[in-house]
């Protein structure tokens, strides 16, 4: 097994919103770049967050979120449900450049102020292709693209939506789709349909 991310993230300078009453996390990077700003306190507001991976990773940095998406994979399922949840209250949403914003596509648009608060770079490099190849990311997915090809036989495990969208603009179609989008559902599905 080789594990390889083709990108990498830097901070940006960002002036956060001053009327908001939520923050929504898409991801714990998220999070980590928005804590180290030092701009919010993020204890003063409603923390929330696509799905169960970031909320166990918001709880071992000491926040309790008050929403957790069911279904981190179904970005459009998790802004139905938190649109619901959010009410008329308003929400600010730190990203990366590189966002599909798929979380406020449900929410008012007078409702949610969306800010990059990091970039994420492609960081391409050559790599074997592998019997067995899980896109974890869109970017990851565009970066791997613009410097390799697939062999025909590989096994391709696209972790949600957002990813396979990504590898479908290749001409690429992913055998499997995570739907929790977890490390254990990774496991279980590699120890379900393969002998490794």
């Amino acid at each position: 097994m080789v594990c390889r991310s083709l990108i990498k993230f830097e901070p940006v300078n960002f002036e956060g919103p001053k009327d908001f009453d939520v923050i929504f996390f898409s991801s714990i990077r998220c999070a980590q770049f928005l804590e180290t700003s030092e701009c919010i306190d993020l204890h003063s507001y409603s923390l929330c967050c696509a799905g169960p991976q970031t909320a166990s990773r918001l709880k071992r940095m000491g926040y309790e979120p008050a929403f957790v998406g069911k279904n981190a994979s179904m970005p459009d399922v998790v802004s139905k449900d938190f649109t619901k949840w959010l009410g008329k209250r308003r929400v600010f949403i730190p990203c990366s450049n590189r966002s599909l914003k798929s979380i406020e596509a449900h929410i008012p648009e007078n409702q949610v102020h969306s800010i990059v608060v990091y970039k994420t770079l492609l960081a391409p490099k050559k790599i074997n292709s592998g019997d067995i190849m899980v896109f974890s990311s869109p970017s990851n997915v565009h970066s791997y693209f613009s410097e390799n090809k697939l062999q025909e036989s590989s096994v391709l495990i696209s972790w949600g939506s957002s990813t396979s969208f990504a590898l479908k603009e290749y001409g690429v179609v992913p055998n499997f789709i995570l739907k929790k989008g977890s490390v254990i559902e990774l496991k279980e599905l590699l120890d379900n349909h393969f002998s490794i």
